[in-house]
This record gives structure tokens, C-alpha cells and sequence, in this order.
């Protein structure tokens, strides 16, 4: 089955007479196991930064950049995973935190609707563990409540980040990268990663002190900053990848 928004199976709206009984528990990252990125709201830089190599995507048909963290560094395979299939770091991205639920709506909709991912081994239809979504009135629940306030600030920090990177591309400080990675004891595994973007440190010098002041103001050149110095959270991924290879 082809997945939905890189994650989801089988997304359908959220309604009372449904999913009355319904519960989430969430238990394992599994989901996410084929990822070697997801997708980072622009406030979560400074956050993610930290763990992994944060980047940006090549563009898409509209010609936007998203900013991404990247997970691992063959295809198909989340680095950042542990043996009981859970995100071995301090930071989680809300990508992965909002799961099963996202919000789904068409470009020329206004409203959207809160949906789950109803193919998820997260949901429980007995309620029997975790959190209910709704009463036995068919009220929301607390947990649901949260869960809605969660994806409407992510929401609203999409649009948000897409903001931050339409600046970043007019500025044209975004340049295509390659990565060689090599590692030991295993030369027939070495690899080129191609395809994501980085900001050029010349070009970000190359700015006026108009441009630099206005990106300073508006929080980007912290931004940058720390997706600079994430790059080479790219060696631990590396370290875990040849901790496989053996």
C-alpha cells in the first residue's frame, strides 16, 4: 500500500460515531521505520540540531524548500530507532509526535479536518489501553482536546516555516550538496547522498547589513546558525550506520 504524507496508511476523519470507543497508545516509532528524514517546522531547528543533521529538501513543484532531519543515510532504513523501534533521542520531531492524527483538507478548503491514521497499530477500537478520544457521551476527550490544539500549532508553524525558507530562497542563500560517506572496514558500502540543499556560508556573508539585520530580527540568523553547526551530526549517523555494517 502506498503510504500517505510518508507515514500514514489509511487516513480518515476523526467522528464520535466512529471512533466512539477508540483509543491511541502509542508504543513504537515503527512507523517510521523506512524514513531517512522528516520533515521539521522552522522552531524546531534549534531543538533538532542538537541530534541530527538538519537540511533542507530540494524543491518541490511549487518551488519550496522544507527543512528536514535527517535519520539515516541508506534508503529505507531510520537510524534513529532502538531495538524496540523507538526514536533513540532526546528530541522527537512533532512530525512523529502528532502520529496517528494530521490534518487533512484540499488546497481551496479553508477548513480542515482532523484525521487518523485508521490502519495504525496505534489505535485501539476497544479503548481497552491508552488515551479514549471520546467519552461514553461521545464528548472529546481531554486527550483529543490536546491533541487538536497540537496539530493546530503545527499547523500554524508550517505556515510559518514555509515563510522562513521562501526567505532563505530569496535571498538565495540555499545551495544543492553532496555528501561522500565512507565507511570502515566496509569500502563496497561507501555512498553518495545527493538531492538536499544547505545554506552557503559565502553567500550569507555576501549579505547587506539590511538583509543580515532583518534576518537577525525575525529569528533567522539562529536559525541558520544552528542548521550550519548541524551538519556534522552527519559523522554519528555515519557511527551508527558502521555499528550495523559491523
Amino acid at each position: 500500500m502506498t503510504k500517505q504524507l510518508m507515514i500514514y496508511d489509511n487516513i480518515q476523519p476523526v467522528t464520535s460515531d466512529k471512533h466512539r470507543n477508540y483509543a491511541v497508545n502509542v508504543q513504537s516509532h515503527d512507523f517510521a521505520s523506512e524514513l531517512t528524514s522528516v520533515p521539521l517546522l522552522a522552531t524546531e531547528i534549534p531543538f533538532a540540531s542538537a541530534e541530527y543533521p538538519v537540511i533542507f529538501s530540494a524543491p518541490n513543484e511549487e518551488g519550496e524548500h522544507t527543512p528536514l532531519a535527517v535519520v539515516g543515510v541508506s534508503q529505507g532504513e531510520n537510524l534513529m530507532l532502538n531495538e524496540k523501534s523507538q526514536f533513540d533521542a532526546r528530541y522527537i520531531p512533532a512530525f512523529i509526535r502528532r502520529y496517528p492524527f494530521v490534518f487533512a483538507g484540499t488546497k481551496e478548503s479553508e477548513t480542515l479536518t482532523l484525521c487518523v491514521d485508521e490502519d495504525s497499530k496505534a489505535l485501539v477500537p476497544d479503548g481497552s489501553s491508552g488515551n479514549r478520544l471520546f467519552d461514553d457521551n461521545g464528548e472529546q476527550t481531554e486527550f483529543l482536546k490536546e491533541m487538536l490544539k497540537f496539530l493546530q500549532d503545527y499547523q500554524q508553524r508550517a505556515e510559518m516555516t514555509k515563510v522562513f525558507c521562501r526567505k532563505l530562497k530569496e535571498l538565495d542563500l540555499l545551495e544543492p550538496m553532496q555528501a561522500n560517506i565512507e565507511f570502515r572496514n566496509n569500502a563496497d558500502s561507501n555512498m553518495s547522498i545527493k538531492g538536499f540543499y544547505t545554506v552557503k556560508r559565502e553567500k550569507l556573508k555576501a549579505l547587506t547589513d539590511e538583509q543580515a539585520l532583518d534576518l537577525f530580527k525575525r529569528d533567522g540568523l539562529e536559525l541558520i546558525y544552528a542548521h550550519l553547526n548541524s551538519l556534522s551530526n552527519l559523522n554519528e549517523l555515519v557511527e551508527r550506520k558502521n555499528a550495523k555494517l559491523g
